[in-house]
Parts: C-alpha cells; structure tokens; sequence
C-alpha cells in the first residue's frame, strides 16, 4: 500500500464533476463551518461542490449563522436527490448519514473528522480526536498553505464559521486543546467581527425550554449519573434534547447525564459527561448495541456522545399514548446494563 494522498490529491479524481458534502445528523457550527471549508478546497481544486443535509437545521443560533452568512444548504430528502452526484465528501463525522441510503456509484473521497469512531473506506481519511472540533482541524489545512486563504469575502465567510464551530464544540474554549486555541488565533483576523459578536448572544427558545422543563420533571439521579425523558420532541426542535443534557450537567452532584425522547420515527438521546472514567462511545454501545450492519447504535468523543435508535415494530406495537411509557422503560432497562440502581 503506497502512502496517503494529500487531500487535493485525493479531491483530484473529482475534478470537473460534481461532488456532495453530506453533513449527518442536524447540521451544527462545527459541521457546517468544515463543510464550507471542505467546499472552498474543492472549488480550488475545480470541483463543483455542493453542502447538503438530511435532518432540519433546528437550532436558533445555527439557522442564525446561514442566515448571517448567507449560506444555502441543499436538502436531501431521498436517495434520488443524491443521484446528481457521483463523489461524496463527510466532515465531522466519519460514516455517511445512516437514515437516506446512498446511491450505488456514489464514491466516498474524504473524510475529515475529530470524533472517536470507525471510518468508512475513503481515499483520504483525517480523523483527529484529540482535538476539539473538526473546524481545527481545517484551520490547521489553510495555516499550512494548502491553498491561499485569508483574502477575500469568502475566506472570511469561511474563517467566520470555523470560529463558530471551534466556539460550539468547545464549550465556549472551556474544553478546548492547545491546537484548537492556534486554530481560533489564526482564524480571527480573518473573521467578520460583526457576525461574530452577533453569533455570541445566545438565545434560547420556547420548545428547548419545555423540553428541559420535562427534563427536570422526569428526572432520575442514582450517585452521580442523571437519566431523564422528555417524551415527544418535534425533528425540528431535536438539538433541544442535546441543551437540556448541557444544563443538568451543571448540577453540582452528577457528572454525567443522558437525556432521550421520541423523535420522529427513532428514539434520539444525548450524553454527557465530565468524568474521566466514562467513555460516552463505549457506554451507548454497551447499552444499546449495534445495528444489523454491525454499526453501533450511539457514538461519541470524550465528552459528549449521542444515540438514535429507529422505533421499529415499536411504532405500531401500541397507540401513541402508550408509545411513550413503552419507550421509556426500555431505555431504562439498557441504561441499567451500566448504570445498576435506575428505577424500571
């Protein structure tokens, strides 16, 4: 096997063609800001890239940064939206979205991610865990030289949204590397300063409120690890059971906690965690298992980690005012494969 090629090598093969950026799960800074770099590399390198997604942009702040940037993203609602393109792109994950199957002929190119997990086969592969986000790991690309940056609107469109993921995947820096610091030190005098101190006033809005709400309403606290449901969650308002999580984390007796709820037609969770004996990859994969492929059902890096497992025969088994108990009392019997002491 000879060496890796270089990420323009890599993007060579798809020069004059047309290539897809697809960002799993519900597109967030860190993706969004690597997908707009991953697409200035490609125009560099004379691919015509497109970003696109699958689930709904739903949170306020990351619908604000399209909106400041003036950035479109393409929607992919089936495998045909897809057929357009014949090379695919992933940036801060490292399997394709696992909810729209790709079609054949689709080659997978690249791979630029900074979470713990197992990679599909792709001609270039970075996947650094030991940073932050995997906007750091863009910055480091354009620091180095690998094409010219820093001199037009679009670069700081660019720098602007990798700032944005950097910020977010870091908890506001409070979890971030030496690496990621360079990262944001390089990137800011590129950035617009005034979408960046727009982007910094948070908003929180009425569905994450009610989602923590029933949060605090259901949970559960055994020594220091917090279960809690909040029923059913509308797919747009998904990122609200990722900010409920973030918040009872803040309670000064736990050090991890897990939040779920029915999200369209899957049960969807968050974990997170400040103890360093907890590994959020290995805990969902013990608790939920893998898939029928042998993809593990959750994953995740140091800190924080998500599941999404699909309702199944669930969804017809009971009525809907039924749906919810049944859902809960299973979560809660996997959870107990590692957390002994839950309730059932």
């Amino acid at each position: 096997m000879g060496p890796t090629p270089s990420l323009l090598e890599a993007l060579s093969v798809a020069r004059g063609s047309s290539l897809v950026i697809l960002l799993s799960g519900h597109p967030d800074p860190d993706s969004i800001g690597s997908a707009l770099a991953h697409q200035s590399i490609c125009h560099h390198a004379g691919v015509n890239a497109t970003i696109a997604h699958v689930h709904p942009v739903s949170r306020l702040e990351n619908r604000a940064l399209l909106k400041l940037l003036g950035v479109q993203l393409l929607r992919i609602e089936s495998t045909q939206d897809l057929a357009p393109f014949r090379y695919l792109s992933l940036v801060d994950t490292c399997t394709a979205e696992p909810t729209i199957p790709l079609p054949e002929g689709l080659e997978l190119v690249s791979i630029v991610d900074h979470h713990l997990g197992t990679p599909a086969e792709a001609s270039f592969k970075d996947i650094r865990p030991g940073v932050g986000s995997t906007a750091t790991i863009y910055a480091s690309y354009f620091e180095a030289g690998l094409i010219p940056f820093g001199g037009s609107r679009d670069d700081s469109k660019v720098a602007t949204a990798l700032l944005a993921g950097i910020r977010a995947d870091t908890d506001d820096y409070f979890l971030a590397t030496p690496d990621d610091f360079r990262a944001a030190a390089y990137l800011r005098p590129f950035g617009d300063a005034g979408v960046i101190r727009r982007l910094g006033r948070r908003v929180v809005g009425s569905a994450s409120m009610d989602v923590l709400g029933r949060a605090l309403t259901d949970l559960e606290i055994v020594r220091d690890f917090a279960l809690a449901g909040v029923g059913v969650v509308a797919p747009g308002d998904r990122d609200a059971i990722g900010e409920a999580a973030d918040y009872i984390l803040r309670r000064e007796d736990i050090d991890t906690v897990l939040v779920f709820g029915i999200v369209g037609e899957r049960v969807d969770g968050s974990l997170r965690t400040v103890s360093p004996s907890i590994d959020p990859a290995h805990f969902l994969e013990v608790a939920f298992g893998r898939d029928l492929n042998g993809k593990p059902y959750g994953g995740g890096r140091a800190d924080k980690g998500g599941f999404q497992v699909p309702l199944g025969v669930l969804g017809d088994a009971v009525g809907d005012s039924g749906l919810w108990e049944l859902v809960r009392r299973v979560v809660r019997a996997r959870v107990g494969r590692v957390v002994s002491g839950l309730s059932r």
